[in-house]
């Protein structure tokens, strides 16, 4: 293929509806997905209907994680050693993994400077639905402040010891949103887009400082209704706020999650 080369772009779900087809499909985008999966994805989320979906171009109702670094460039030009630097920036990455996939997330990139995350509801009779979306939401909020905790309790201070000289802006944000997104492949990866994606991005540029957690207004008000219900085992408090934010720059309106210290 030369560089002005062009191939023709197949319509979602072309010559992949006769049976063999299907199962080679959904081989293939099940070895996508396991680098982004969560350990027990196969059992947890319905292996051939969540594959169905993608491979047919189908909504899936996500919770989206977007994660930033603040001043993560002044924090690499100012390491005493780069190598140090790199090696407590890929601990941390591996800690987020875990941290993500262990109550059902899915990791979707690491962007050098922040991450990617998402939680899948599948569909199912209303109150399954229902239950698995409360479970989402709750473990996306919960998994956020154990990630601003860890950043700034654990990983900080490797980057402290390493650092000739330390802003006060250097911290973890992280945005969260939730709507129908799709999982499609770009460049020979799954990567997710949509609606929450693009939301969650604009809720941790919203983010006026470091250890912020900000939700957009949809999923915020969800988190709020039952902040003193279902999730008050979290110890969270969603306050609705005013941001300016660049679609909307005399204010937006978001809810900024904050969470109970352990003594």
């Amino acid at each position: 293929m030369t560089p002005l080369d062009w191939p023709a772009v197949a319509e979602v779900g072309e010559n992949s509806s006769a049976p063999a087809d299907r199962d080679r499909e959904r081989r293939r985008i099940a070895e996508l997905l396991r680098t982004h999966a969560p350990p027990d994805w196969e059992e947890r989320f319905g292996r051939d209907e969540l594959l169905d979906r993608i491979i047919d171009g189908e909504p899936l109702q996500m919770f989206v994680m977007a994660a930033d670094i603040r001043e993560s460039t002044l924090l690499m030009k100012e390491a005493v050693r780069f190598e140090l630097f790199a090696r407590t920036m890929d601990k941390f990455v591996s800690a987020v993994r875990r941290g993500i996939g262990t109550p059902g997330g899915w990791f979707d990139k690491f962007t050098g400077d922040g991450f990617l995350a998402y939680w899948i509801v599948p569909p199912g009779p209303q109150e399954e639905y229902q239950q698995r979306f409360v479970e989402a939401a709750g473990n996306l909020a919960h998994t956020a402040n154990e990630l601003i905790e860890l950043f700034h309790t654990r990983v900080l201070e490797d980057f402290r010891r390493n650092s000739r000289n330390l802003s006060d802006g250097v911290g973890l944000s992280i945005g969260l949103d939730a709507g129908p997104g799709f999982l499609v492949q770009i460049a020979d990866e799954l990567t997710v887009v949509g609606p929450p994606v693009v939301g969650a991005v604009r809720m941790v540029t919203a983010a006026a400082r470091p250890q912020e957690i900000v939700a957009n207004v949809y999923l915020g008000e969800h988190l709020h209704d039952e902040q003193n219900g279902i999730y008050e085992a979290l110890g969270m408090t969603a306050t609705r706020e005013s941001r300016p934010t660049k679609e909307y720059p005399k204010g937006q309106e978001v809810y900024a999650l904050t969470f109970e210290r352990p003594d």
